[in-house]
């Protein structure tokens, strides 16, 4: 969750909905469908997964070791968002990056963008990459329903998990918080408007639109038609991924997990009335433990001094959870090696 800007309506504070730019780092722009990866992204460890479909999903790899460490952002977050961590990620192991169909340099994909197709995706890409598996996966806010649903469907594919800031119930924080609530419907409205016209492509320098969204880059993520139109769809009520995350509720199994839960959340700048922090952030603590304990083996570490985008703002948190899982990982492969 972010900082509500009033001035910048498709950067708002959202829940789920995480619109984000920043200056200092890159980004990777949009580009017309290739046929073939060049020598110099082959170089870079880039890389287009071709899905059943035919569609090419964007990947993007650096270091070496097993297992490979698969990163997926959050809602209307591209890998980009990822590069406080992946370099030093690749000192400890392969780890790769990647955009969901619509995002970056993906393909987009057939809507809606539920969580179904969402898993879907993953996993046609995961079985068709050439990169080593099992993989451990790193998702964060959103993107932790599909990684569950993945690590349900296929658990032979999936070493470990670490979700970064998963959500809670949105109906129960909004009983305990009417008035964060309110911040947050006028945030959200605010947000999906500009997203809306980006979709239609009303995003211009000239239309009103435009200076009421707070005149956004005209280039990059933010600017893609594609990706706008997979943010909405994905942001759609999602009655069937409910109800898969419902089933997967205590069901991973004995899955290497750690959940990182934000501690600095819900303060006066997203709205929330000083007696509504506490139980807001309890609640949102409560969720994160409850969503540890779906496995024998997982834990829950709370992040000071971060609001929602924790590879962001405290990377080392990620790096050190990743770390974790991964020895772990290796542990496990090489005793099974030597009983066998």
């Amino acid at each position: 969750m972010f900082s509500q800007q009033p001035n910048r309506p498709w950067a708002s504070g959202m829940l789920g909905l995480a619109i984000l730019t920043v200056s200092a780092e890159p980004t990777i722009s949009r580009q017309e469908p290739q046929t073939a990866v060049s020598p110099d992204e082959a170089a870079r460890g880039e890389a287009m997964v071709v899905l059943p479909d035919g569609r090419r999903l964007h990947l993007k790899c650096s270091g070496t070791g097993e297992p490979t460490v698969i990163l997926d952002a959050g809602l209307g977050l591209d890998s980009s968002v990822w590069t406080r961590v992946q370099p030093e990620l690749a000192e400890i192991t392969r780890t790769c990056a990647y955009d969901r169909a619509g995002y970056g340099q993906s393909d987009p994909g057939p809507l809606p963008r539920d969580s179904a197709h969402r898993a879907s995706d993953l996993l046609g890409m995961l079985e068709a990459t050439v990169e080593n598996g099992p993989f451990v996966l790193v998702a964060h806010s959103a993107a932790e329903l599909t990684a569950r649903i993945v690590t349900e469907r296929r658990p032979d594919l999936i070493a470990g998990l670490i979700l970064v800031d998963p959500g809670a119930d949105l109906e129960r924080l909004k009983t305990i918080g009417p008035v964060w609530a309110a911040a947050y419907a006028a945030g959200q409205s605010a947000a999906l408007k500009c997203i809306r016209a980006t979709a239609a492509g009303e995003m211009r320098p000239g239309n009103p639109i435009y200076v009421e969204c707070g005149s956004p880059p005209t280039d990059g993520p933010l600017a893609s038609r594609e990706m706008a139109a997979a943010v909405l769809s994905e942001n759609e009520p999602d009655s069937a991924g409910i109800d898969e995350r419902q089933r997967a509720q205590g069901s991973l199994g004995d899955v290497s997990l750690i959940v990182l839960t934000a501690e600095n959340k819900f303060g006066a700048n997203e709205g929330a009335a000083p007696a509504e922090t506490q139980p807001l952030r309890r609640a949102w603590s409560e969720a994160g433990a409850m969503i540890a304990a779906s496995s024998s083996r997982g834990e829950q570490r709370m992040v000071p001094e971060a609001s929602h985008v924790i590879q962001f703002e405290q990377p080392q948190a990620v790096i050190d959870a990743v770390r974790d899982v991964v020895e772990r990982a290796r542990s496990g492969t090489e005793s099974g090696e030597s009983t066998s």
